[in-house]
């Protein structure tokens, strides 16, 4: 460091001399050359000294044995792993204070392996990392011990165990430095214990019962501890499982629970009934010979595996709460793709039953409830009401094996009927019993047969256990419009000048995270919307010098653009050039944002006095309300707004769908989203209204693209299904519809689809198709449809259209949805919101 100092400072010293000096100043002086800067281990360097003003003797020091100096010719004589700097010098030798120096940069021979990134390790403990350039393996180091791979993943052995993890990539015997040590922390080995409950759910006065606890993924740690939680002074139950009932007089209802020895936060419940011999009298019938009644209690889920050796997996406990007036009912359920509960509304419309709903526009929305034929199910058949009316005591059976009184009377479809007035799940009953109590007729109880439509792969046995109650306690919820407030008029002036704009901008960004990931990712696009184009400029958000920046990606824009009133085309570009994807005969309205809802449906608002804004809320029903608020290309990005829901910013504060005006326009909107593994916030600013323009280098031109009208216009990948060749080949559609169906007058007879699902065609292909009506495999062409998302996250829209146009040609329907006219076969199904449709012959 001394000797660093000291030839800065001598440098210095020349520097001020020479600034000193004058024109005539004959202080010495050298300099070096190099015909490089840079040099490698096995080659050379020329070097040249330029002195003044002394004699031409000099002499050469540098301080590292990497590099000699011969007759000015630098050579490298060992390699390096990474670069490194050389300061050679030249000093002269009358004048030792006098010299030049020079730095020298020596490569490697082989470019220095890198550090592995973005090391990370799954929740099953395989770690994995990107790949290095030039390594040929990599080292992987778990609690100090080191593993050698060939691959960019290593599976460790064990995750129950904390342990630390860091690697290094590696070349012969070259080996980088492993990358920031990192720790796992090790999982809990019963994590995944699932348990469940064995046994009848139903137990005699004074009898016993053996329950049997099935308990998984807990290796041999299955045992439980039993327990009654609810009505412990009618029954008791061992460490076996022996369930021992009191003597009761009329029936009780207890739950019982199992919970894992292995993993105390897994358990099962069940809900058991003691029953009683009861006396029914035509007394406790005519009780229930009003309008309101409700219900509420339970469902039991029992799930076996299928196959030879069936055995119980799991079983499951749902809530059900239903009330009904007999023009109006209402349920309560647990909704499956959010885990919520979700209210649920009938009403008797015109005679026929119709789930009831408010539209974003704030009326009331009737959808008929459809049975496995797809016709309208009536008030009547639907039984969403009190079917208990002018029953009789002659009417019901006293059964020895159930211990119940079971309907046993002339009217065949009053189970069903009573099932679904008291349950809004899928429910198909063998019977229904009566639930008796001192003198009084508290509930029901019914049970199904083999179910396998419960959950996929499983076959389901359920059973309803519902108490009653009716009369002036019963509460029936419907449906009713929302208010106006003084408040929304401003709002309503804003949505109509939003409606009546000829041109605008969106700003589009969307910040999402997913939980299968770590951060954020944030993106958008820049729109300019005009009379004939919907124009987007993607970007991407990154961080420049600390600052997020948009960065607009100009080569991958896309858009909507209007040839005449009734005919747009989707675009994207492709080059130098736009290239249309999808046409649309409908007007030019539907590409852009809608703003499609009544302003009472916003519930809460906020005035900021200072911007001279005003903040509406939407009520959390309506929160579906943001797909209104942009319209993009695709279903992706559009299903942000199907998807809205009510977002937390912490613990107490929530974010509701909301739009903000200013000078009686909309200027900013926003919500959050939740898709499952993925979630998020939008925001949406819009401007330039009604001056807003396609930036002027830009020319929307491409060639039109049609809606499709015929077969002919369409292709279809044909394999022999008849022989192992996976090979395909692409026929026109027609021709080989002909071929087909053996018949060249097909196109006369075959519904073509496209009339119905517009310019949504994917491609066609050749199949295996089991027929749900005759139980037979035929041979099959598949039709998909990329068609749209409805708001209710269905593709029910485009299924029932296609139902309404088949059944309009003169196709026939059966309870499978699978059409039938002159020989040809259609059934319409929606695999997993794909649009497939299947076509075959007699």
């Amino acid at each position: 460091m001394k000797k660093l100092i000291y030839v800065i400072s001598t440098i210095m010293l020349a520097l001020v001399l020479f600034a000193c000096g004058s024109k005539n100043d004959v202080t010495p002086s050298i300099f070096i050359s190099s015909s490089s800067d840079s040099v490698k281990f096995g080659e050379t360097l020329s070097l040249s000294v330029n002195i003044k003003n002394a004699e031409n003797k000099y002499s050469w020091s540098y301080p590292t044995d990497l590099v000699s100096i011969d007759n000015n010719t630098l050579s490298v004589v060992s390699d390096v792993k990474t670069s490194t700097d050389v300061l050679i010098m030249a000093t002269l030798e009358e004048n030792s204070s006098i010299f030049a120096y020079k730095n020298i940069t020596i490569n490697p021979l082989v470019d220095a392996l890198g550090v592995p990134t973005n090391v990370r390790i799954s929740k099953d403990g395989l770690i994995t990392w990107n790949k290095v350039d030039g390594a040929t393996e990599y080292v992987v180091k778990i609690n100090g011990n080191t593993k050698i791979c060939d691959k960019t993943q290593y599976q460790v052995g064990s995750i129950y165990n904390d342990f630390t993890y860091s690697v290094a990539a590696k070349r012969g015997d070259d080996i980088s430095e492993f990358s920031v040590e990192q720790n796992f922390i090790g999982q809990d080995p019963y994590a995944n214990v699932s348990v469940a409950i064995k046994g009848a759910s139903e137990v005699k006065s004074g009898k016993q019962i053996t329950l049997t606890s099935v308990v998984t993924n807990a290796m041999e740690n299955t045992s439980v501890t039993w327990k009654v939680t609810e009505g412990e002074e009618y029954a008791s139950i061992n460490a076996n499982g022996v369930l021992t009932a009191s003597k009761v007089t009329g029936d009780k209802i207890i739950k019982v629970e199992a919970v894992s020895t292995a993993n105390p936060n897994k358990k099962a419940e069940k809900i058991i009934t003691i029953v009683s011999k009861p006396e029914l009298t035509q007394e406790m019938l005519d009780k229930l010979n009003q309008d309101k009644i409700g219900f509420e209690g339970y469902l039991n889920i029992s799930l076996y595996t299928t196959g030879i050796f069936s055995e119980l997996y799991q079983t499951h406990v749902l809530g059900v709460k239903t009330a009904m007036d007999g023009v109006n009912w209402f349920s309560e359920y647990e909704n499956s793709s959010t885990g919520t509960n979700t209210g649920l509304y009938y009403k008797n419309h015109e005679n026929y039953a119709c789930s009831v709903s408010l539209s974003f526009t704030n009326d009331e929305e009737f959808n008929p409830m459809l049975n496995d034929d797809g016709k309208k199910v009536s008030w009547y058949d639907s039984g969403l009401y009190n079917n208990f009316k002018n029953l009789k005591v002659s009417d019901f059976t006293f059964d020895e094996n159930i211990w119940r009184y079971v309907y046993t009377g002339n009217d065949l479809g009053l189970a069903k009927r009573v099932t679904a007035s008291a349950n809004p799940y899928d429910f198909d009953p063998l019977f229904f019993g009566l639930i008796v109590e001192e003198g009084e007729i508290l509930g029901i109880y019914s049970k199904t047969g083999d179910d396998y439509g419960v959950v996929s792969g499983y076959r389901a046995i359920q059973e309803l256990i519902v108490a009653f109650c009716y009369g002036d306690t019963v509460n029936v919820p419907t449906i009713s419009k929302y208010s106006h407030e003084d408040i929304h008029d401003e709002l309503d002036d804003a949505i109509l000048n939003m409606h009546n704009l000829e041109s605008y901008n969106l700003h589009f960004r969307e910040i999402t995270g997913s939980y299968l990931s770590s951060g954020y990712v944030q993106q958008g696009w820049m729109q300019t919307i005009t009379p004939n184009d919907s124009y987007f400029v993607p970007y991407d958000v990154v961080v420049v010098n600390g600052s997020e920046v948009e960065k607009y990606r100009e080569a991958d824009t896309y858009g909507f653009h209007k040839f005449n009133d009734n005919l747009y085309n989707s675009y994207f570009k492709n080059g130098d050039e736009y290239k249309a994807s999808r046409a649309y005969e409908q007007s030019f309205n539907n590409a852009k944002p809608s703003f499609a809802f009544a302003s009472e449906i916003f519930r809460s608002y906020y005035i900021d006095e200072k911007e001279n804004t005003i903040t509406y809320y939407a009520e959390k029903l309506m929160a579906g309300v943001s797909s209104t608020f942009y319209y993009g290309v695709g279903n992706d990005i559009n299903l942000y707004g199907i998807f809205a829901t009510e977002g937390f910013a912490n613990g107490t504060t929530s974010i509701l769908p909301y739009v903000t005006i200013k000078d009686s326009y909309i200027v900013k909107s926003g919500f959050y989203f939740y898709m499952g593994s993925i979630y998020g916030v939008v925001e949406i600013e819009y401007s330039n209204f009604n001056s807003a323009s396609l930036p002027d280098d830009v020319s929307i031109s491409f060639e039109k693209r049609e809606v499709p009208k015929s077969y002919s216009e369409l292709t279809i990948e044909v394999t022999d299904l008849d022989t192992d060749s996976d090979n395909e080949t692409s026929r026109n559609a027609l021709e080989y519809l002909k071929e087909f169906y053996g018949d060249e007058n097909i196109e006369a007879k075959m519904p073509f689809f496209g009339n119905v699902l517009g310019d949504s065609y994917g491609f066609g292909m050749t199949s295996v198709y089991m027929g749900k009506q005759d139980k037979k495999a035929h041979k099959t062409i598949i039709f998909y449809y990329d068609v749209p998302l409805n708001i209710d996250y269905t593709i029910n829209n485009s299924l029932e259209a296609l139902y309404d146009y088949l059944e309009d040609l003169g196709f026939t329907r059966n309870k499978f949805n699978e059409f039938y006219k002159d020989g040809i076969w259609v059934a319409p199904t929606d695999s997993s919101l794909d649009l497939l449709i299947y076509v075959w012959k007699d």
